[in-house]
């Protein structure tokens, strides 16, 4: 099937709209704190594939005693990607008093690190937003390549797919930063496991404002996911 059929495939299936209903139910704009030992402020997804998608700033979260604004549509992208490609997702439903890609001590990194190696996960991409400001669609970090931990493929493949999908204006370790405990340095230094911080335009993650592009992006991660996927199967 040719890409621009691909993308029309995923525009009659409405998964834009799924997307804007999914995060209208779990991932909620709000200042009001949980308690995470009364109510569970993670959602995890299982699958097959042994691919994790993150999404750390799916809601609001605290940094200095500071709430910082979610990277919108990224947790119902994380679920989205579940669905296309049958891949674990991961990503925080309310806001409980911490920032999972700044802290430490992190009950996300926990649930994390839980999943990957119960799953025997091969990669982790970290899913984070960027204004429409920026001039680039995505930018891929791997720390200056560390963080790939010698699969230096990873990124080549990931490329090719979102130029296939018509997505060219990507740029690479723009926003990763080495010496504060983001995911990706967490998932590739401690858990050992090679990880991608995805900073992606706001263009892309308006479902609902605009749909096609949302397929475009959608479309691509998950040929690479399942790229990804099928050079671990049997394994």
């Amino acid at each position: 099937m040719y890409t621009q059929e691909k993308i029309e495939a995923l525009l009659r299936a409405r998964i834009n709209e799924d997307a804007f209903n999914i995060e209208r139910v779990y991932f909620v704009k709000t200042d009001r704190r949980c308690n995470p030992k009364k109510a569970n402020p993670i959602k995890y997804s299982s699958g097959s594939i042994p691919v994790l998608v993150s999404a750390p700033h799916s809601v609001r979260h605290i940094r200095h005693k500071k709430i910082k604004a979610s990277d919108e549509f990224t947790g119902s992208l994380a679920c989205m990607l579940n669905r296309l490609t049958d891949c674990h997702a991961l990503a925080v439903t309310k806001l409980y008093g911490g920032d999972p890609n700044y802290d430490s001590d992190c009950i996300y990194k926990e649930a994390l690190k839980e999943a990957a190696r119960k799953n025997r996960v091969k990669l982790v991409i970290d899913l984070h937003g960027a204004s429409r400001e920026h001039n680039f669609d995505v930018d891929i970090g791997t720390m200056m390549g560390a963080s790939l931990l010698g699969k230096k493929q990873f990124p080549v493949l990931l490329k090719k797919h979102l130029n296939d999908y018509g997505i060219t204006s990507i740029s690479e370790n723009r926003f990763t930063v080495s010496d504060q405990n983001t995911v990706t340095r967490y998932v590739s230094g401690i858990l050992e496991i090679p990880a991608i911080q995805l900073e992606i335009n706001r263009k892309f993650r308006v479902p609902h404002q605009n749909g096609l592009d949302y397929c475009r992006l959608a479309g691509a991660l998950t040929e690479f996911i399942k790229s990804v996927g099928i050079g671990y199967s049997g394994r």
